[in-house]
């Protein structure tokens, strides 16, 4: 499948003064998700949109004659525009169904909009998008992809565009609402009497968002390295440093050093980090000598590797990825039976019950992976919280290709129906692409994590390890930024309320809007100076904070 997008979108430092300055007038993009198969279908998101009264044509799968797929015909898709679509689908005549909505031309190239596994006797939604680009859009079509008997009904379909600058303004609402919170510093007198011109300076001193990279043992002892990190970072993962093949590469001969020599790094620095991972289901990545183990064998390597994690590391992970990659792979599961994962949760959580238990997973985000769908994910999770397990974090792996930007988004609007914390745990971008192609896209998914609120954290996977990285770097060999590093160096900007000066009004009072996280503030009037400190927390109202001269 061919993968094709406009390299104009999102010139952003444009676009956001041109917002600035610009009322806007168009829709606001509707968060509005699903998870739960329905007796009866919601209304359309939209009204419909461009699809109300636009009812679907059905056609015959070719070789498939009892399949009828739907296929909404198109007009005026406009280049470089965004569209969201969504639809309820029911199906006939079989248990379940993956079912892919695309756009473009059938017999040749094709962009896949969404998936949804559609369930008998209820409704399932389905939510995705696209970027109108140099393909021959001409329909949104259903495809299904099983051999079998299967009748597929649509309901409350809609498809509304937006422009580039009016998805750019959405982001930045979303950014505004659950990243930034109005502050009012009232200055007074020991009398209680408030001070007008009174000289104020604010500064941001940390971030809630955290925002981070992977590190490897290249990191160690690298002061150069280690000190671009600390200069743009708040959160680390270890890339290879604590996975089994790394800390017992033969049966019982553990070596924690890598590890242990990071972690006094990010401990003497006050880095959050991520524990990746306890287990991988690939059975690629499993060390071969647990491999040829017997199955009893296997279930006492397993216990005791969590046990030596834990009794080490212990409180100092904020995050564990218990189980890699399940929905792809199951070699544990296919060992030691279908509970494999719910005991390694159980397990773990008795052993280190402060820390967020995550699965961990690639193409739920990326891609449309038929192994991997978002319904397939949040079944999984269902599936692993009804047996009252501590299973509490959704980790989304973000090795991309080209980025769909609105299918990117309506993913983690379904995933956020769940109520759990979100992370992108490994976000790269493919060196099939060319640097320059590599940043504009990497930026593309950064504003689509940071601007949806239900997102905890995001962490690149471009640690440096023998002068490259896994796909990605942010840097060449000598620390000098590449066009990538350049994006993530101007967001970082983007994101920071940095330092801010000003004076009170006649009330006394100096109002601003910042970043969640930590502050100083230092207030002056008439010679006498305060220091002081104060957090931003996420709320809809106001901060008011006081300081006394």
């Amino acid at each position: 499948m061919k993968r094709m997008r406009s390299h104009a979108m999102f010139s952003l430092s444009f676009l956001y003064w041109m917002l600035s300055v610009s009322p806007y007038d168009g829709p606001l993009y509707d968060s509005s998700a699903f998870s739960e198969c329905k007796q009866y279908p919601e209304k359309p998101l939209y009204a419909g949109g461009i699809l109300k009264d636009n009812l679907p044509e059905f056609t015959r799968a070719d070789g498939i004659t009892t399949v009828n797929l739907p296929i909404f015909k198109l007009q005026d898709i406009t280049p470089g525009t965004i569209y969201s679509f969504s639809t309820w689908i029911k199906i006939k005549n079989a248990d379940s169904a993956v079912i892919t909505a695309s756009v473009g031309d059938q017999d040749s190239d094709e962009l896949c909009v969404g998936t949804v596994d559609a369930k008998p006797g209820c409704w399932s939604f389905l939510k995705g998008g696209f970027v109108a680009s140099s393909l021959n859009i001409s329909s949104i079509y259903l495809k299904y992809s099983d051999e079998q008997d299967l009748e597929i009904e649509i309901a409350s379909a809609s498809l509304q565009p937006f422009t580039e600058q009016q998805w750019l303004l959405n982001q930045q609402t979303k950014i505004n609402m659950a990243r930034k919170r109005a502050v009012t510093i009232h200055v007074s007198n020991k009398q209680g009497v408030r001070l007008e011109n009174a000289s104020l300076t604010v500064e941001q001193v940390s971030k809630d968002f955290l925002l981070g990279s992977a590190i490897a043992y290249t990191f160690i002892g690298n002061t150069p390295y280690q000190n671009w990190f600390l200069e743009r970072f708040n959160a680390a993962v270890f890339e290879d440093e604590i996975k089994w093949y790394t800390t017992e590469p033969k049966q019982g001969q553990l070596n924690y050093t890598l590890a242990d020599e990071l972690l006094e790094f990010v401990r003497r620095n006050q880095i959050t980090v991520r524990g990746h991972n306890i287990f991988w289901e690939d059975p690629k990545y499993t060390p071969a000598w647990v491999q040829n183990l017997t199955d009893s064998e296997l279930k006492s390597a397993v216990n005791s590797r969590i046990q030596s994690l834990m009794s080490k590391y212990k409180d100092e992970f904020v995050h564990w990825d218990v189980n890699n990659e399940l929905l792809h792979f199951n070699f544990y599961e296919q060992r030691l039976g279908p509970d494999a994962t719910h005991e390694f949760y159980r397990t773990v959580h008795q052993q280190d019950p402060l820390a967020t238990l995550f699965l961990n997973e690639f193409n739920v985000v990326e891609t449309c992976d038929s192994s991997s769908t978002v319904d397939k994910y949040i079944a999984k999770i269902r599936e692993l919280k009804e047996d009252r397990m501590s299973m509490n974090g959704i980790g989304l792996e973000g090795h991309f290709g080209a980025p769909n930007p609105p299918r990117i988004r309506a993913t983690l609007d379904k995933l956020a129906t769940l109520g759990l914390p979100i992370w992108l745990t490994e976000v790269d971008i493919s060196d099939t692409f060319s640097k320059e192609t590599q940043a504009i896209y990497l930026e593309q998914v950064l504003r689509e994590g940071f601007s949806h609120p239900a997102v905890d954290g995001i962490m690149l996977w471009s640690a440096i390890r023998r002068n490259k990285c896994y796909r990605m770097c942010l840097t060449d060999p000598d620390l000098n930024n590449l066009p990538t590093g350049n994006v993530v160096d101007k967001l970082l900007k983007e994101w920071d309320t940095g330092v801010l000066k000003g004076q009170t009004d006649e009330h006394g009072s100096y109002s601003f809007y910042g970043f969640l996280g930590e502050y100083k503030l230092t207030a002056s009037y008439d010679g006498k100076v305060v220091d002081a400190a104060f957090s931003l927390s996420p709320s809809h109202e106001t901060k008011h904070f006081s300081v006394q001269l």
